[in-house]
């Protein structure tokens, strides 16, 4: 066989998505679950874009987003795309169940305030790929097809699932056991429940109410970082630069967060360093 069909092979079995500087960089912090804070933008970026598309990628990348959030559902005939709500209607004007539509259904809808139809997993894979780590919140149980994307691209090091049934988290691991997870852990006490069978764990995402100082603890002990929104409130404050900004920021990191979910990154990172507020090592 010739050293260039060997090489054209080598190509061929080689991951879609290879390493980048940037990935590289963000790939390492997040394995440090002390490490500097990560920024998440929720549904993408979508203050000019519409949410869960490819513009909205774009937009949170050049927003200085480290992670952007993105909603998964599964068409009728198996197609993993993007999609938050149960329906189609709110996001795109047109009607039916999200996962009862096919995907060439799906295709044939346009997203409000945009120009291009709800992307496929694949596509928005694609889009991120080298450029920004990926949270999956997950609003489906059909989990082999989203798997098989992810694995097919070589990208599970570069992306998180995200689940408030840890059940869920487990089939997936299942699938491709090297996949990072983020359990959701609404009740102080259900840490163990929720981590047990997912060690190693990425990320525990908490709330006000489930972090406490005990949760804290166990969340440092897995060792794994800690996730936390500042949507809605937090975000309008932000987006104000009110006076009490550095307040509201303060009482998220006060929580252990070294994860932050905003609708409004690029504003948060400044409003962080104008606040002097790192995460606690």
């Amino acid at each position: 066989m010739s050293a260039a069909l060997l090489g054209l092979l080598a190509a061929l079995a080689a991951p879609v998505c290879g390493a980048t500087p940037t990935m590289d960089r963000l790939q390492a912090e997040l394995d440090r679950p002390r490490g500097d804070l990560l920024i998440a933008a929720h549904r993408a970026g979508h203050l000019g874009a519409p949410e869960n598309s490819l513009a909205a990628i774009d937009e949170a990348v050049a927003e200085g987003a480290d992670i952007v959030e993105i909603d998964i559902k599964v068409s009728a005939d198996g197609v993993p795309y993007l999609m938050h709500d149960q329906t189609v209607t709110r996001t795109t004007g047109g009607k039916g169940d999200a996962e009862r539509l096919t995907y060439a259904q799906v295709r044939q809808l346009t997203l409000k305030g945009g120009q291009e139809p709800p992307p496929s997993l694949l596509e928005a894979l694609r889009r991120t790929c080298g450029r920004v780590l990926v949270d999956l919140d997950l609003k489906t149980d059909r989990l082999a097809p989203i798997v098989a994307v992810v694995d097919g691209l070589g990208m599970t090091g570069q992306v998180i699932f995200f689940d408030g049934d840890s059940d869920l988290l487990r089939q997936a691991r299942r699938l491709a056991p090297t996949i990072r997870v983020m359990p959701r852990v609404a009740k102080a006490d259900d840490l163990k429940d929720k981590a047990a069978g997912l060690a190693p764990v990425a990320i525990i995402h908490g709330d006000p109410e489930s972090l406490t100082p005990d949760l804290q603890t166990g969340v440092r002990a897995l060792p794994a970082r800690t996730w936390i929104n500042s949507l809605d409130e937090v975000d309008e404050v932000i987006a104000a630069d009110a006076p009490d900004v550095c307040a509201r920021l303060g009482v998220l990191i006060g929580l252990d967060a070294n994860v932050i979910q905003t609708d409004q990154p690029r504003r948060l990172r400044a409003a962080l360093t104008a606040c002097r507020l790192k995460a606690a090592r």
